[in-house]
C-alpha cells in the first residue's frame, strides 16, 4: 500500500512516525508506575496463561486475559522494569499511527490518510496511552487492523484475510469487554450492506471466526460479569444515576434513532461507498450506546474504552474536512499537529508516589512495623461500607510490593468495616511500637478508620485523590 502512495505523503508520514516514536518513548522510566500499572506487571509476572486467565475473574472483572498474556511473554525477554512494561504500549502506539495511515490510504486517498496521521499521532490521549503500561494501546491497535482487514475485505475478498481479520476481532475481545462495541458497529454496518444488497460473504466469515474463537471463554465471562455486576459498580464507575425515568427513554430511543440512521439511512450521491458512513459509525457508536447505557442503567463511560473511536475520530476529520476543502484539510491537521507539541510538556500527569512511600516505610521505622491495605474495590460515595470481594489483600499493595522488597508485614484491613479496620491498625501498632496505612478512603471514611488520637499519633505524609499515606504510632512513644 505504501509503495503504491506518491513519495511526498510517505515521507512527510515516515518523518511524523519518526518524531512521534521519540515522543512516545521520552521519559519512560521517570515516573513510578501507577496503581494499575503495577497490576499489569504483577499479572504478568505470573508464571502461566493459566494463572493469569484466572486473575481478572476475581480481582479485575472486564480485563481479558490476552494483554496480560502478551505482556507475560514480552517481559519475560526485556524484564518488568517501568520501561520494559511501558515499551510494549510504545511499540503498539507507533503501530496503531501506522494503521490510521494504512486506513486512509485504503479507504480514501494518502493525502487524507496523511492528515489523519498527523492529527491522531500528538494527541495527548495518544502520547498518554504510550505512556502507560495498561491494555488501551493494544485495544487501539487491535480495533484499527480489524477495521482496516474488514473494509479491504468488504471490497477485495479473501478467505484468508477474513479469517485474519477475525483472529484479531476475537483478540479485541479478549483484552477488553469495550471491544463488544466496536464488533458491534461492525455488524451494524454489515447488515447495512445485506440490505442495500452487497451480499459478499468474506465479511460475515470474519464475524463467524471472531464469535467461534470467543466462545470457549463465555464461561469465564459469566464470572466476571456476576463479579461486575454485584461488585464493579463499587469502583470508579459508581452507583447509578438518578435520572428521571423519561430522561433514561428518551437516550435510549435517541441511541436507537441514530443507530438505524446509520443502518436505514440514504448514501449522498459523493459517497455511494459509504466511507464516511463507515469511519462514522466506528466513531460515534460505540460512544453514543455508551453514553445511554450509562443514563438508563448504570455509568460505564470512560473514553478509554472507546480508544478505537479517538483515532478513527482523526480519519473522520480529515475526511469531512476535505469534502468542504483540502486546503482546509491540510491546515487542519497541520495546525492540530502544532498545538498539540505545543501543549504536550504542560500535559503532565502527575506522577505517582509509589518510590517515595516504599522509600518512608524502608528508612522510618523498623522492619516489624506493618503496612496496612484496606481490601476490596477501590470505592465510590457510600460504596466503602458495602462488603466485596475485590482485591481481598488490598488493591494497594500491588504498587507497593512492586517497590518495596523489606519485611514489614502486609495487613489486609475490611474496607466495608472501619470499626475492625480501626481495632486491627489499633492492635498491631500497639504490638510492633509502629505502622503505616496506604488508603483509598477520604473525609468521614478514612478519619473513622484512623485510631483513637488520644491513644495514637497519625502523621498524614501524602494525601491526593483516592490515595493517602499515614504513619501511626503510640501516643507515648
Amino acid at each position: 500500500m505504501l509503495a503504491r502512495s506518491p513519495r511526498r505523503p510517505v515521507q512527510i508520514f515516515a518523518a511524523i512516525f519518526g518524531v512521534a516514536a521519540v515522543i512516545y518513548s521520552y521519559r519512560l522510566g521517570a515516573d513510578a508506575l501507577g496503581a494499575s500499572e503495577a497490576f499489569s506487571a504483577w499479572s504478568a509476572a505470573k508464571p502461566g496463561i493459566g494463572a493469569i486467565a484466572r486473575t481478572p475473574i476475581l480481582y479485575e472483572p472486564g480485563k481479558f486475559l490476552f494483554y496480560y498474556g502478551a505482556l507475560h511473554y514480552y517481559t519475560r525477554i526485556f524484564g518488568l522494569s517501568e520501561v520494559s512494561l511501558r515499551s510494549m504500549s510504545v511499540v503498539l502506539s507507533i503501530a496503531t499511527l501506522a494503521l490510521v495511515f494504512a486506513l486512509g490510504c485504503e479507504m480514501f486517498d494518502d493525502n487524507t490518510a496523511l492528515a489523519a496521521a498527523a492529527i491522531w499521532a500528538f494527541n495527548p490521549l495518544a502520547v498518554v496511552f504510550a505512556h502507560t503500561a495498561r491494555m488501551y494501546p493494544m485495544i487501539l491497535t487491535l480495533a484499527v487492523a480489524q477495521l482496516l482487514m474488514l473494509w479491504r475485505i468488504r471490497r477485495r475478498p479473501s478467505a484468508s484475510l477474513a479469517v485474519l481479520c477475525g483472529v484479531a476481532g476475537a483478540a479485541l475481545l479478549y483484552t477488553h469487554m469495550g471491544g463488544i462495541l466496536f464488533i458491534g458497529a461492525a455488524l451494524a454496518m454489515l447488515v447495512r450492506d445485506y440490505i442495500r444488497g452487497r451480499r459478499n460473504p468474506m465479511p460475515w466469515l470474519a464475524m463467524a471466526v471472531t464469535l467461534v474463537l470467543f466462545v470457549p471463554y463465555v464461561p469465564v465471562l459469566r464470572a466476571q460479569s456476576e463479579t461486575m455486576i454485584s461488585g464493579h459498580w463499587l469502583d470508579w464507575i459508581g452507583t447509578q444515576y438518578e435520572y428521571p425515568l423519561w430522561i433514561k427513554v428518551a437516550s435510549v430511543l435517541g441511541a436507537a434513532a441514530v443507530c438505524a440512521w446509520f443502518v436505514f439511512g440514504a448514501s449522498p450521491e459523493l459517497d455511494r461507498d459509504d466511507r464516511l458512513r463507515w469511519v462514522a459509525a466506528w466513531t460515534i457508536l460505540p460512544g453514543l450506546v455508551l453514553a445511554a447505557g450509562s443514563i438508563a442503567i448504570r455509568p460505564a463511560f470512560n473514553l478509554r474504552y472507546i480508544a478505537p473511536s479517538l483515532a478513527t475520530a482523526a480519519l473522520l476529520i480529515a475526511a469531512g474536512v476535505a469534502q468542504v476543502s483540502v486546503k482546509w484539510r491540510n491546515l487542519t491537521a497541520a495546525g492540530f499537529a502544532l498545538v498539540c507539541l505545543i501543549m504536550l510538556p504542560f500535559d503532565r500527569t502527575r506522577a505517582q508516589p509509589w518510590r517515595e512511600i516504599a522509600a518512608q516505610v524502608a528508612t522510618e521505622g523498623g522492619a516489624a512495623d506493618p503496612v496496612f491495605f484496606e481490601a476490596g474495590f477501590v470505592s465510590n460515595d457510600n460504596a466503602p461500607n458495602v462488603p466485596n470481594g475485590g482485591f481481598p489483600f488490598g488493591f494497594y499493595s500491588i504498587p507497593f510490593d512492586y517497590y518495596f522488597k523489606g519485611a514489614n508485614p502486609r495487613i489486609a484491613i475490611p474496607g466495608f468495616d472501619s470499626a475492625a479496620a480501626r481495632t486491627t491498625i489499633e492492635e498491631r501498632v500497639s504490638s510492633a511500637g509502629g505502622g503505616w496505612l496506604v488508603s483509598w478512603k477520604e473525609g468521614d471514611a478514612i478519619n473513622s478508620e484512623l485510631p483513637d488520637s488520644k491513644r495514637f499519633k497519625t502523621v498524614e505524609k501524602y494525601s491526593s485523590d483516592r490515595l493517602a499515606f499515614y504513619r501511626i504510632t503510640p501516643a507515648h512513644k
